[in-house]
């Protein structure tokens, strides 16, 4: 009796056993090289959420890169076009700086009916207002003529007598006024007793 090496029982017959205990035995026993091929990859969650995490990040930061220096490339275009721009830019008109027209120009027409009105010792000042569509007429008494005492004049000022004016009025206007001052001044020579030196001045 030999003892069987597969089952571990004795048999007379021990060659037919094992053949047939040998062909059982490798019936039941599995296939271990399919079942390391197809054996499943064991993955680990907790690293790929935190890798996924570390990609989303990463591609979060390069996005807020690119944004700024996107905003910067524009923003040094706005201030180079605003630098240009500004340079070629032409000063806006200033007619206080262009001598062909002032604000105080008085038309020799004006000058001339002061003189016949009054006589070539007043003075005349013309001032346009840009805004506006009246001018500003000072006479300039001269002090000889004058019927105001200086110490009744702001701080010793000359005596001027200024009057606004309306455009479409123009020499019409400084006539009127002109008139105006002169019948002022031969009231104060009349009440002064003294004889108007505008009394031989016949201009209407």
């Amino acid at each position: 009796m030999k003892k069987c090496e597969f089952c571990g029982k004795e048999f007379s017959n021990l060659g037919v056993h094992q053949r047939a205990c040998k062909g059982k035995v490798d019936l039941k026993l599995p296939d271990l090289s399919n079942k390391e091929k197809s054996a499943p990859k064991v993955i680990n969650p907790g690293v790929d959420v935190k890798l996924d995490q570390v990609i989303t990040g990463i591609n979060t930061l390069a996005g807020a890169v690119s944004k700024l220096v996107e905003m910067q490339t524009v923003k040094k275009q706005d201030v180079g076009e605003t630098k240009e721009s500004s340079e070629k830019k032409e000063p806006a008109y200033d007619s206080k700086k262009d001598e062909t027209i002032s604000e105080s120009y008085t038309p020799p027409r004006y000058r001339q009916i002061v003189d016949e009105m009054l006589s070539e010792d007043f003075g005349i000042k013309v001032t346009d207002f840009e805004d506006r569509t009246e001018f500003q007429l000072d006479i300039i008494v001269p002090e000889k003529y004058s019927s105001i005492p200086k110490q009744e004049r702001v701080k010793n000022d000359p005596d001027i007598r200024t009057k606004i004016i309306p455009r479409a009025l123009g020499e019409n206007g400084v006539r009127e006024w002109c008139k105006l001052i002169r019948m002022n001044l031969n009231k104060y020579f009349t009440q002064q007793g003294v004889a108007s030196p505008f009394s031989n001045i016949t201009n209407n």
